[in-house]
């Protein structure tokens, strides 16, 4: 059975639909969940009362095919409401090693990829909800700005304009601690010498 033909038997309440449609999309959701909230145990709450409410609201869905889409909306609305919750609750944790979820060998390549990730990941977890949210559905989900736009609510010119102030946020960041770094070495230098 494909996606269409899945969403339009959840919409008359087939149970079995729902559950091959969970199956199909509860890793990305988990996944998107924990790169906004860097947190395992509520990333997995937020995606069972995305779920919850996807299937209550389901029949409101007119267009199955939008159906990732309208999706996307619901649990980006849950993450922000859970963000806004529990604001200094949630712990800060390696978004790309979670991410990609591999094991990483201890060369030193891979370190310094590691130390990288982290300062991007700490950046990222710097920017405002929306411009973080923008990144993460762009980057790590890989959805359109058209796309992004429906999930958030908003004009795809304003995706494009929080993309952009993100960006250049974290290039701006990131330039400020490639600098620092780079001043903390040479006075090691200077007073090692």
């Amino acid at each position: 059975m494909n996606e269409a033909e899945a969403i339009k038997k959840i919409q008359t309440g087939d149970m079995k639909a729902f559950e091959e449609i969970f199956e199909i999309y509860k890793n990305q959701a988990i996944r998107y969940a924990y790169l906004i909230t860097n947190n395992k145990f509520t990333s997995e709450d937020i995606v069972q009362e995305t779920f919850i409410k996807c299937y209550l609201k389901i029949k409101d869905l007119k267009k199955v095919e939008q159906f990732k889409s309208w999706l996307f909306k619901i649990l980006t609305r849950t993450a922000w409401e859970y963000m806004k919750k529990d604001k200094d609750v949630f712990l800060v944790e390696d978004i790309f090693e979670k991410a990609k979820n591999e094991d990483m060998d201890k060369s030193l390549d891979s370190y310094i990829r590691n130390e990288e990730s982290k300062m991007l990941h700490a950046e990222i977890d710097n920017l405002e909800l929306k411009q973080k949210t923008v990144i993460v559905l762009y980057y790590f989900n890989g959805f359109t700005i058209k796309e992004i736009a429906k999930i958030m609510g908003c004009f795809e010119g304003t995706v494009k304009s929080r993309l952009h102030s993100a960006r250049k946020n974290l290039k701006v960041a990131l330039v400020n601690i490639n600098s620092t770094e780079s001043n903390s070495k040479k006075g090691c230098e200077v007073q090692c010498n």
